[in-house]
């Protein structure tokens, strides 16, 4: 029998929804934890209790999403249905990094091969560089871009410029990579890159390096970038607000 499945979201992802026309969307990946859609060349994901809040999905406290990997998924109304079922919005939540608490420098954790700056500044040229390099629906590369974007708007320093650069080559890379870089650039954050950022600890550290693969080094990497490139700003320019 058809029923409906309490589920949390990003409000952003509710007016994504809200916006999408009715139909089946096809599937990008599915698996136990999380099914991925193209909702109108915008990445909508759907994730298990044990994944990660991702910031462009709609959040379940189903266990297993392994059941839904083979059914057909469909907006109607405004609502994801997963074969019969609705998902059905109950909570709202705002992903955004908003707080940076006080960090040293950390050691990078990326693997040999990427040339990252120094002093954390990125530049298109380092665009070019990372992103959509690295295996995956999120590239290594691309995870250090969402890291560094996040982080900045965090700060409250954001990049227009190298914002409106990263978007226009969107294109190069997976559609739920892209999604992310454009929550990223948005401050939307995952859960353990904002807990990292807020309150910096080995414990803290070792939830964000345990996300995915590789995307938690990633993301680690590019925070660690942005905030070294906004003191080194400081350092260079004193006479801006930190």
């Amino acid at each position: 029998m058809p029923r409906q499945i309490p589920v949390a979201a990003p409000t952003r992802v509710r007016q994504r929804l809200l916006e999408a026309t009715d139909g089946p969307r096809p599937v990008v990946h599915a698996s136990a934890t999380a099914i991925y859609v193209d909702l109108d060349g915008w990445c909508l994901g759907v994730v298990s209790a044990t994944a990660t809040h991702v910031p462009c999905a709609l959040w379940s406290m189903l266990p297993d999403l392994g059941a839904y990997a083979d059914r057909p998924v469909v907006v109607r109304g405004g609502a994801l249905l997963l074969g019969d079922d609705e998902l059905r919005i109950t909570r709202l939540a705002d992903p955004r990094a908003t707080t940076v608490g006080r960090h040293g420098r950390a050691p990078s954790a990326m693997p040999p091969g990427f040339d990252l700056p120094a002093d954390g500044r990125l530049t298109t040229t380092h665009l070019d560089r990372l992103l959509g390099r690295g295996p995956g629906l999120t590239p290594l590369g691309d995870d250090v871009l969402a890291g560094w974007f996040a982080t900045r708007a965090a700060l409250g320093e954001p990049d227009a410029a190298l914002a409106g650069a990263v978007r226009r080559r969107l294109g190069v890379t997976t559609l739920l990579s892209a999604t992310l870089i454009d929550c990223a650039v948005r401050g939307e954050a995952l859960p353990e890159l904002a807990a990292w950022l807020a309150a910096p600890s080995v414990a803290t550290r070792h939830a964000l390096l345990a996300v995915g693969a590789t995307s938690g080094a990633g993301l680690l990497t590019g925070a660690s970038l942005a905030l070294t490139s906004v003191a080194t700003d400081h350092v260079t320019n004193p006479g801006r607000v930190a």
